[in-house]
């Protein structure tokens, strides 16, 4: 509360948004932790693990469907983002887009397992995630792949579609950082 200069209520308020957010958890009578998925080193590459099993294995289930105009919305956000709008958007706002654009890909699954389990993901690598979205170059590249994506989802090659996202994944945004 000194340290920030918050009253007892904002530091409350504060604490449970981010304990809604899955980053903290309120230890039995007094105090907090960090929850292990934020505190570890290997949270990272362990959230990223996880995306590249949950996300292409959601395009392969039986009645996976990304409705055309989902696919059309998508692409025309995509090509603005490429286009130029990447330079106008604070890393916030490419950190949203590029979880919206997996999160409804996903939602293709018809399965609402696999959309929690990634919004899941999404709110927790928010933390560690804004100093890979600070590459411009290496966000193009993504967008770039998000196109591609696109173009095979919409011709409803889904093995295919799986395998791209899994690069695409596998893929780290910053060169030399995994």
């Amino acid at each position: 509360m000194r340290r920030y200069g918050l009253s007892r209520a904002e530091l409350q308020r504060l604490l449970d948004r981010i304990a809604v957010e899955g980053w903290i958890a309120r230890l039995p009578g007094y105090g907090w932790r960090f929850a292990e998925t934020v505190s570890s080193p290997e949270a990272q590459a362990q959230a990223k693990a996880f995306r590249a099993v949950i996300e292409p294995a959601a395009i392969l289930q039986p009645g996976f469907a990304l409705p055309q105009e989902v696919i059309i919305r998508l692409r025309e956000r995509q090509q603005r983002v490429f286009d130029g709008e990447l330079e106008k958007m604070t890393i916030g706002e490419i950190f949203h887009s590029g979880c919206e654009f997996h999160e409804e890909i996903v939602r293709g699954a018809g399965n609402p397992f696999f959309l929690e389990a990634l919004k899941r993901v999404n709110s927790i690598r928010r933390l560690f995630a804004y100093r890979s979205f600070a590459d411009r170059d290496g966000m193009r590249r993504h967008v770039r792949e998000h196109l591609r994506l696109l173009d095979v989802l919409e011709t409803r090659r889904y093995a295919e579609a799986a395998d791209l996202m899994a690069r695409h994944l596998q893929r780290p945004l910053v060169a030399g950082v995994s």
